[in-house]
Parts: structure tokens; C-alpha cells; sequence
């Protein structure tokens, strides 16, 4: 994961404006928010984990966030200087066997290689105890079978279709539900018509197209 940590580092002060504070980012996060809105309805978030919380974005929804870049620490802690933030890979994390109750992580699943998200998802098993709840997101595989990305290396290279999930998951996890989102190419439209796109791309990703959206957001529950 060092690479992903150094590049995070580097890029930890311009983040939130260069990722979120255009239309493209904001119509991303809008969704986003709107999910973890509803499956977070009535959690406690005194025992809800934000796993890879970077900068903070979306700390709002927990009180406990986990980053292996000090610099994107950093800047969440001016955000929720009263917040739990822990400096520590994904893989190895200082939180005692089931002491949350919930869970979830965003933009970051993609950046890892198969061994890691393996144990990542052993090491959240840990944590959450049964039949707790994880929310990830993760590339659609079909997605990008479409536009043919080619990959970089690392930065994003990490897709799957939804049937795959099991192969990282292994025995800890099953999924409850999931959804897809931004349908549209939102990158290649003028940013004024954007917003126009939302409601409809927020029901598309419920729909039987939801395999083509370029995001699942997946919500995973603990085995007992």
C-alpha cells in the first residue's frame, strides 16, 4: 500500500478541492451521501468506522476514521478535532475484536491488489462483529470492459463485477444489498447540465442497468 499512501501524502492539501469541489466531484458525492443517508439510518456513530476516512469527507457519519496517510489525517483532524482518527493500514488496525457496530469505505477499495482487500475485508471481519454491516465501493468490471481503460499501474486499477466480491470476502462477509452509481459520463458533459442528470442516474442505479453504472456501492453483513 505504500505507493497509495505516498501518493495520498502528496496530494492530501488539494484534495478535497481538486476531487470534490467540482461538479463532477459533487455529483459523486451527492450519491454517495444519499446512500450512506439511508443504510446509516439510526446507527450509532460512536461505533461506526470510517475505513480510509482521507481528508474527512465523510466523517459527518462516524466519530472513528482510519487512514494510513498522516497528511489526509492531517486535515481531517482540523475538520473533527474531536473525532478518533487513526494513523494505520487497512490491513492492520489498532481497534479492539467487535468494538464497532458498523462500517464503511469509499475510494480506496480500487487502489488495492487482491491480496490486500483480502485482508482488509479479514481484518474489518475482525473488528465489526456478527451480522454488522460494511459499505464499500468498487469499480463496475462491465463498466470498464466498455470503455476499455487501460490500467496505471495501481491508481484505480481495481474493478469487479459483483459475483467476484465473494473471492476478496472469502467466508466473513455476504451481501445484503447494493446499487450502482454515476451511470452517465458525467466527465464528458458541459458541468452546467450535470445536476440535471441526478434523480435520474440515482434511479438508473436501482434498476437492472445498475451492472453498467461506473460504481457499486455494496452493502456487505458480517456471517455469523
Amino acid at each position: 500500500m505504500q505507493p497509495v499512501i505516498d501518493y495520498y501524502d502528496q496530494l492530501a492539501s488539494e484534495y478535497d478541492r481538486d476531487r470534490f469541489a467540482n461538479s463532477y466531484g459533487r455529483y459523486i458525492d451527492a450519491q454517495e451521501r444519499a446512500i450512506l443517508r439511508h443504510w446509516l439510518n439510526g446507527a450509532d456513530k460512536t461505533r461506526t468506522v470510517d475505513f480510509g476516512c482521507g481528508t474527512g469527507r465523510l466523517l459527518e457519519f462516524a466519530t472513528t476514521g482510519v487512514d494510513g496517510s498522516s497528511e489526509m489525517l492531517h486535515i481531517a483532524a482540523q475538520k473533527y478535532p474531536n473525532h478518533t482518527l487513526i494513523h494505520a493500514e487497512l490491513t492492520d488496525i489498532p481497534l479492539a475484536n467487535a468494538s464497532a457496530a458498523q462500517a464503511y469505505c469509499f475510494h480506496v477499495l480500487m487502489h488495492l491488489d487482491a491480496a490486500t482487500l483480502t485482508g482488509f475485508f479479514k481484518e474489518a471481519a475482525r473488528i465489526l462483529p456478527s451480522h454488522a454491516r460494511l459499505i464499500i465501493d468498487i469499480p463496475s468490471a462491465p463498466r470498464r470492459a466498455l470503455s476499455k481503460r487501460p490500467p496505471s499501474g495501481w491508481h484505480g486499477d481495481t474493478a469487479a463485477r459483483i459475483d467476484e466480491i465473494a473471492t476478496w470476502t472469502q467466508d466473513d462477509w455476504t451481501i445484503h444489498r447494493w446499487r450502482g452509481i454515476v451511470f452517465f459520463p458525467i466527465h464528458r458533459m458541459p458541468s452546467r447540465i450535470r445536476p440535471l442528470f441526478q434523480t435520474l442516474d440515482s434511479w438508473l442505479g436501482r434498476t437492472w442497468l445498475a451492472r453498467y453504472s461506473s460504481y457499486y456501492v455494496i452493502e456487505l453483513e458480517r456471517r455469523g
